[in-house]
């Protein structure tokens, strides 16, 4: 009973950053500011609908293991930015930034033009 309870602590704990709270927030593909390197920080835009808040933006940190998608495509950041900077906006355009809450890091941002 006691290997059992041990085997269960055990589980628990190497699966605990399988936890975290994601979330995701779709701004416009024009709302994000990229850094220089992999290892800054990004600003994005929180979109607002209503009248009585203000459009802020939020601050997350990129990491070696943050995944860069256009149009479906995963790419390395240095091609991501480089397409991210010649980008044309478009009206059905959008980019969604999913960050882990607890760390403050970005897990995926994604832009579909």
């Amino acid at each position: 009973m006691t290997i059992r309870k041990i085997l269960i602590v055990a589980t628990l704990v190497l699966c605990q950053p399988a936890f975290a709270l994601v979330d995701g927030i779709e701004t416009p593909p024009d709302g994000i500011i990229l850094p220089a390197t992999v290892n800054g920080m990004v600003s994005f835009k929180v979109y607002c609908s209503d009248d009585e808040c203000k459009d802020e933006y939020k601050r997350a940190r990129l990491t070696a293991n943050t995944t860069f998608q256009l149009d479906g495509k995963v790419v390395k950041y240095e091609e991501f930015r480089r397409e991210y900077a010649a980008m044309q906006v478009g009206e059905n355009s959008y980019a969604l930034v999913g960050y882990d809450t607890e760390t403050n890091t970005v897990v995926k941002i994604e832009i579909r033009r």
